[in-house]
Protein backbone atom coordinates (compact mmCIF):
# COMPACT_ATOMS: atom_id res chain seq x y z
CA UNK A 1 0.00 0.00 0.00
CA UNK A 2 1.61 3.26 -1.24
CA UNK A 3 1.45 6.54 1.32
CA UNK A 4 -1.71 8.07 -0.43
CA UNK A 5 -4.12 4.43 -0.06
CA UNK A 6 -2.63 4.60 3.72
CA UNK A 7 -4.03 8.39 3.77
CA UNK A 8 -7.43 7.47 2.32
CA UNK A 9 -7.58 3.78 4.35
CA UNK A 10 -7.36 6.41 7.79
CA UNK A 11 -9.54 8.64 6.32
CA UNK A 12 -12.30 6.43 5.56
CA UNK A 13 -11.79 4.85 8.91
CA UNK A 14 -11.69 7.92 10.93
CA UNK A 15 -14.99 8.71 9.22
CA UNK A 16 -16.71 5.19 9.91
CA UNK A 17 -16.28 6.02 13.69
CA UNK A 18 -18.06 9.16 13.03
CA UNK A 19 -17.37 12.23 12.21
CA UNK A 20 -17.05 14.71 14.93
CA UNK A 21 -14.67 17.80 15.81
CA UNK A 22 -11.61 15.48 16.53
CA UNK A 23 -12.06 13.00 13.85
CA UNK A 24 -12.12 15.99 11.41
CA UNK A 25 -9.36 18.10 12.69
CA UNK A 26 -7.30 14.62 12.42
CA UNK A 27 -8.52 14.62 8.67
CA UNK A 28 -7.25 17.92 8.17
CA UNK A 29 -3.55 16.79 9.56
CA UNK A 30 -3.58 14.17 7.04
CA UNK A 31 -4.26 16.01 4.00
CA UNK A 32 -2.23 18.99 5.05
CA UNK A 33 -3.69 21.07 7.16
CA UNK A 34 -2.76 22.37 10.46
CA UNK A 35 -3.07 24.76 13.37
CA UNK A 36 -6.95 23.74 13.56
CA UNK A 37 -8.76 23.01 17.05
CA UNK A 38 -11.62 21.23 17.70
CA UNK A 39 -12.92 24.17 19.02
CA UNK A 40 -12.72 26.16 16.17
CA UNK A 41 -13.60 23.55 13.73
CA UNK A 42 -17.04 23.19 15.63
CA UNK A 43 -16.92 27.18 15.42
CA UNK A 44 -17.34 27.11 11.50
CA UNK A 45 -20.70 28.20 10.07
CA UNK A 46 -21.42 27.21 6.43
CA UNK A 47 -23.48 29.55 3.70
CA UNK A 48 -25.70 26.65 4.19
CA UNK A 49 -26.82 27.39 7.39
CA UNK A 50 -27.66 30.83 6.77
CA UNK A 51 -30.24 29.59 3.76
CA UNK A 52 -34.04 29.12 5.05
CA UNK A 53 -33.73 25.85 3.98
CA UNK A 54 -31.14 24.94 6.57
CA UNK A 55 -34.45 25.71 9.53
CA UNK A 56 -36.21 22.54 7.66
CA UNK A 57 -33.10 20.26 6.52
CA UNK A 58 -30.19 21.32 9.20
CA UNK A 59 -26.87 19.73 8.22
CA UNK A 60 -26.32 17.15 11.26
CA UNK A 61 -22.59 17.63 12.71
CA UNK A 62 -21.66 15.20 10.55
CA UNK A 63 -22.33 15.70 7.14
CA UNK A 64 -21.84 19.12 8.23
CA UNK A 65 -17.91 17.96 8.59
CA UNK A 66 -18.23 16.23 5.54
CA UNK A 67 -19.12 19.32 3.69
CA UNK A 68 -16.32 21.52 5.26
CA UNK A 69 -14.00 18.38 4.33
CA UNK A 70 -15.31 18.39 0.65
CA UNK A 71 -14.68 22.11 0.22
CA UNK A 72 -11.11 22.20 2.12
CA UNK A 73 -9.66 19.27 -0.29
CA UNK A 74 -9.44 21.71 -3.16
CA UNK A 75 -7.38 24.55 -0.91
CA UNK A 76 -4.57 22.03 -0.82
CA UNK A 77 -2.10 20.53 -2.44
CA UNK A 78 -3.16 17.05 -2.51
CA UNK A 79 -6.62 18.60 -4.48
CA UNK A 80 -4.58 18.91 -7.05
CA UNK A 81 -3.47 15.37 -7.41
CA UNK A 82 -6.47 13.15 -8.77
CA UNK A 83 -4.86 9.70 -7.55
CA UNK A 84 -6.15 11.36 -4.00
CA UNK A 85 -8.58 13.86 -4.37
CA UNK A 86 -11.09 11.54 -6.69
CA UNK A 87 -11.00 8.78 -4.01
CA UNK A 88 -11.15 10.89 -1.73
CA UNK A 89 -14.46 12.91 -3.22
CA UNK A 90 -16.03 9.38 -3.71
CA UNK A 91 -15.20 8.48 0.45
CA UNK A 92 -17.29 11.79 0.90
CA UNK A 93 -19.97 11.34 -1.49
CA UNK A 94 -21.21 8.04 -0.31
CA UNK A 95 -20.90 9.52 3.67
CA UNK A 96 -22.70 12.92 2.37
CA UNK A 97 -25.04 12.27 -0.13
CA UNK A 98 -28.63 10.80 0.32
CA UNK A 99 -27.11 8.33 -2.36
CA UNK A 100 -23.73 7.79 -4.21
CA UNK A 101 -23.03 4.45 -6.28
CA UNK A 102 -19.63 3.52 -7.15
CA UNK A 103 -17.35 5.33 -9.71
CA UNK A 104 -18.11 8.48 -9.37
CA UNK A 105 -15.66 10.91 -10.33
CA UNK A 106 -15.90 14.64 -9.37
CA UNK A 107 -13.05 17.33 -10.47
CA UNK A 108 -11.96 20.09 -8.30
CA UNK A 109 -13.83 23.38 -8.10
CA UNK A 110 -17.33 21.41 -8.15
CA UNK A 111 -19.71 22.88 -5.34
CA UNK A 112 -23.02 22.19 -3.84
CA UNK A 113 -25.02 23.48 -1.12
CA UNK A 114 -27.32 20.89 0.55
CA UNK A 115 -25.27 17.57 -0.19
CA UNK A 116 -28.25 15.31 1.90
CA UNK A 117 -30.40 16.40 -1.40
CA UNK A 118 -27.78 15.01 -3.88
CA UNK A 119 -28.47 11.12 -5.41
CA UNK A 120 -25.53 9.96 -7.67
CA UNK A 121 -26.07 7.43 -9.68
CA UNK A 122 -22.96 4.55 -11.12
CA UNK A 123 -20.10 6.06 -12.99
CA UNK A 124 -21.35 9.68 -12.66
CA UNK A 125 -18.80 12.43 -13.96
CA UNK A 126 -18.59 15.81 -12.93
CA UNK A 127 -15.89 18.29 -14.87
CA UNK A 128 -14.17 20.66 -13.36
CA UNK A 129 -16.44 23.86 -11.71
CA UNK A 130 -19.73 23.13 -11.58
CA UNK A 131 -21.93 23.93 -9.50
CA UNK A 132 -25.38 22.41 -7.86
CA UNK A 133 -28.05 24.33 -6.17
CA UNK A 134 -29.34 20.47 -4.59
CA UNK A 135 -32.08 22.75 -2.21
CA UNK A 136 -35.01 21.53 -4.28
CA UNK A 137 -33.30 17.72 -4.95
CA UNK A 138 -31.03 16.91 -7.43
CA UNK A 139 -30.63 13.15 -9.19
CA UNK A 140 -27.66 12.30 -11.17
CA UNK A 141 -28.64 8.83 -13.35
CA UNK A 142 -26.19 6.27 -14.06
CA UNK A 143 -23.76 6.92 -16.26
CA UNK A 144 -24.38 10.69 -16.33
CA UNK A 145 -21.94 13.43 -17.40
CA UNK A 146 -21.82 17.01 -16.58
CA UNK A 147 -18.74 19.08 -17.98
CA UNK A 148 -17.09 22.30 -17.03
CA UNK A 149 -18.63 25.10 -15.20
CA UNK A 150 -22.31 23.77 -15.45
CA UNK A 151 -24.80 25.14 -13.56
CA UNK A 152 -27.73 23.71 -11.81
CA UNK A 153 -30.88 25.49 -10.14
CA UNK A 154 -33.37 24.13 -7.93
CA UNK A 155 -34.92 27.06 -6.63
CA UNK A 156 -36.26 30.47 -7.65
CA UNK A 157 -37.19 33.71 -5.76
CA UNK A 158 -40.03 35.95 -5.57
CA UNK A 159 -39.45 39.18 -8.13
CA UNK A 160 -41.53 40.60 -5.15
CA UNK A 161 -39.87 39.11 -2.20
CA UNK A 162 -36.72 38.21 -2.86
CA UNK A 163 -36.91 35.70 0.84
CA UNK A 164 -39.52 33.67 -0.64
CA UNK A 165 -38.43 30.76 -2.24
CA UNK A 166 -39.97 28.30 -4.71
CA UNK A 167 -38.18 24.88 -4.97
CA UNK A 168 -38.03 22.24 -7.89
CA UNK A 169 -35.87 19.00 -8.34
CA UNK A 170 -33.86 18.00 -11.57
CA UNK A 171 -33.39 15.26 -12.43
CA UNK A 172 -30.00 14.30 -15.63
CA UNK A 173 -31.13 10.48 -16.44
CA UNK A 174 -28.49 7.82 -17.39
CA UNK A 175 -26.01 8.56 -20.24
CA UNK A 176 -27.78 11.70 -20.35
CA UNK A 177 -24.67 14.84 -21.14
CA UNK A 178 -24.59 18.33 -20.01
CA UNK A 179 -21.97 20.43 -21.38
CA UNK A 180 -19.68 23.46 -21.00
CA UNK A 181 -21.59 25.89 -19.54
CA UNK A 182 -25.01 25.23 -19.56
CA UNK A 183 -27.30 25.85 -16.92
CA UNK A 184 -30.37 24.08 -15.98
CA UNK A 185 -33.35 25.67 -13.91
CA UNK A 186 -35.95 23.84 -11.29
CA UNK A 187 -38.71 21.15 -12.55
CA UNK A 188 -36.12 20.36 -15.62
CA UNK A 189 -35.39 16.63 -16.52
CA UNK A 190 -33.22 15.74 -18.86
CA UNK A 191 -34.05 12.67 -20.40
CA UNK A 192 -31.83 9.48 -20.95
CA UNK A 193 -29.64 9.92 -23.42
CA UNK A 194 -30.22 13.44 -23.78
CA UNK A 195 -27.50 16.11 -24.59
CA UNK A 196 -27.56 20.12 -23.43
CA UNK A 197 -25.08 21.32 -25.69
CA UNK A 198 -22.68 24.04 -24.59
CA UNK A 199 -23.71 27.25 -22.74
CA UNK A 200 -27.33 26.46 -23.33
CA UNK A 201 -30.16 27.96 -20.80
CA UNK A 202 -32.65 24.38 -20.08
CA UNK A 203 -35.90 26.16 -18.70
CA UNK A 204 -38.28 22.76 -19.84
CA UNK A 205 -37.97 18.70 -19.85
CA UNK A 206 -35.77 17.15 -22.69
CA UNK A 207 -36.96 14.15 -24.49
CA UNK A 208 -35.00 11.34 -24.22
CA UNK A 209 -31.63 10.83 -26.50
CA UNK A 210 -32.16 14.52 -27.79
CA UNK A 211 -30.02 17.01 -28.75
CA UNK A 212 -30.67 20.85 -27.32
CA UNK A 213 -28.66 24.12 -27.94
CA UNK A 214 -29.39 27.67 -27.31
CA UNK A 215 -30.89 30.36 -24.69
CA UNK A 216 -33.65 29.09 -23.62
CA UNK A 217 -32.57 25.54 -24.93
CA UNK A 218 -34.74 23.92 -27.80
CA UNK A 219 -34.63 20.39 -29.83
CA UNK A 220 -32.34 20.40 -32.73
CA UNK A 221 -32.54 16.75 -33.82
CA UNK A 222 -31.99 13.18 -32.08
CA UNK A 223 -28.78 12.45 -30.12
CA UNK A 224 -26.61 10.48 -32.87
CA UNK A 225 -26.30 7.25 -31.14
CA UNK A 226 -24.09 5.23 -34.29
CA UNK A 227 -26.16 2.18 -33.51
CA UNK A 228 -24.98 2.45 -29.89
CA UNK A 229 -26.60 2.08 -26.73
CA UNK A 230 -25.99 1.97 -22.77
CA UNK A 231 -23.06 1.13 -21.66
CA UNK A 232 -21.26 0.80 -25.25
CA UNK A 233 -21.85 4.40 -25.22
CA UNK A 234 -18.40 4.82 -23.07
CA UNK A 235 -19.60 7.65 -21.05
CA UNK A 236 -16.31 7.40 -18.81
CA UNK A 237 -14.49 10.67 -18.24
CA UNK A 238 -11.40 9.89 -18.18
CA UNK A 239 -8.47 7.24 -19.81
CA UNK A 240 -8.24 3.86 -19.24
CA UNK A 241 -11.37 3.98 -17.02
CA UNK A 242 -9.72 5.38 -14.44
CA UNK A 243 -11.71 5.62 -11.25
CA UNK A 244 -14.70 4.11 -12.57
CA UNK A 245 -15.98 0.50 -12.48
CA UNK A 246 -17.32 -1.57 -15.35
Amino acid sequence: MNVLDEKLTKIKNLIDEGLDAKNTMKIFELIGINGYTEELIDSFVLWNDCMPLSDEIPYTKQQRNLHILWEAIDRTPLGINVAFAIPFRQIIAKKLFKKCGDGFVANEGCRFNFGQNIEVGKNVSWNHGCYFDSKGGIKFGDWSIVTEYVKVFTHSHSEGDHEAREYGPVEIADYAKVYTASTVLPNVKIGEGAIVGTGSIVTRSVEPYTLVVGSPAKPMRDRKTQGLSGNDFNHYMMKNKMFQVD
